[in-house]
């Protein structure tokens, strides 16, 4: 088996997911949903510590890296990876069914 990925979450994705419990707990008012998510998603993340590259990309590049697409349930993970470091970078996490494609479009204008 290779070497596995070290994964980071940038504070982009540290944000979505803030910004999606804290709506599950105001529009639900439901502790348990809001952390599973919470939970589901470090999960999606420590997944991509094993073959990263197995998931399709986007079309988009960020800082000379393309960007990937993982689905987790309701939500995509978007991420880079750094073969020569052996590092995966979450950047974005948003729900199925967003405009993914403009939002991260314009995330990558604003960042780059």
């Amino acid at each position: 088996m290779g070497k596995r990925y070290k994964v980071v979450i940038a504070q982009s994705a540290k944000i979505d997911v803030k910004n999606k419990k804290q709506y599950i707990l105001k529009n639900f008012k439901y502790r348990d949903y809001a952390e599973n998510f919470s939970s589901k998603i470090k999960e999606a993340a420590r997944e991509l510590e094993i073959l990263p590259q197995g998931y399709r990309t986007t079309g988009f590049v960020y800082r000379s890296y393309e960007i990937y697409l993982k689905p987790a349930g309701n939500d995509l993970l978007f991420y880079t990876m750094d073969e020569a470091k052996k590092e995966v970078m979450v950047l974005r996490v948003l729900q199925d069914g967003m405009d993914w494609e403009y939002i991260i479009q314009k995330w990558i204008k604003k960042n780059s």
